[in-house]
């Protein structure tokens, strides 16, 4: 009752899959944002916002490796130069999440996981803010936006203003459960997934 409930406390009842744009990622594929039976965390990032992805990433990290998780980062570029230089933008987007995969090797494994996480990561380059749009994320792009789906493709939870990765991680705990203890193996660097400017 109470997750049926949330989904409706988030404004105006649940965002089905024909609601939603189909991007492409920056690998060129399509992107269905709310796939079925999968927990998938769609959240935001921007320049002024890619520290803070990064950070959010990161408190992901104990439940990559689940084959029912999900995450995908929405790159608001309408405010950036990467406009400008589109291949260059997505080149530099398709790097960071090879470093990323090879970040999160340690995490698959600790969930049993053998596959090679490159294949799941997923960033989507939205040049022209139809995705943000889609998921009625407005063009603020200094706030964290975070829309997170469940198993059935409805918005479980969302927000506009996410204080604190904490608000995900909590909700990734109800739906998915404990996060996995961090590996031994686990590197110290720190995730590049997003754009970044030096």
């Amino acid at each position: 009752m109470i997750r049926w409930l949330a989904v409706f406390l988030i404004g105006g009842g649940p965002l089905l899959a024909v609601d939603l744009y189909q991007p492409k990622s920056c690998d060129g594929g399509t992107v269905i944002l709310n796939p079925k039976g999968k927990i998938t965390v769609v959240m935001a990032s921007s320049q002024p916002l890619a520290e803070t992805t990064r950070e959010f990433g990161r408190a992901m990290y104990p439940w990559q490796g689940l084959d029912d998780f999900r995450v995908i980062v929405v790159v608001d570029l309408r405010k950036s130069l990467g406009t400008l230089f589109k291949g260059w933008t997505v080149g530099k987007m398709k790097a960071d999440l090879n470093e990323e995969g090879e970040t999160l090797q340690p995490w698959f494994r600790a969930r049993g996981n053998k596959n090679n996480p490159r294949e799941v990561l997923c960033a989507v380059p939205d040049f022209d803010g139809k995705t943000s749009e889609s998921l009625g994320w407005g063009t603020d792009d200094r706030k964290m936006k975070v829309t997170l789906f469940g198993k059935d493709g409805n918005v479980i939870w969302s927000s506009k203003d996410v204080s604190s990765s904490t608000e995900v991680t909590r909700r990734l705990t109800e739906w998915l459960g404990p996060p996995a203890p961090r590996p031994p193996d686990a590197g110290p660097k720190k995730s590049r997934i997003l754009l970044r400017r030096s």
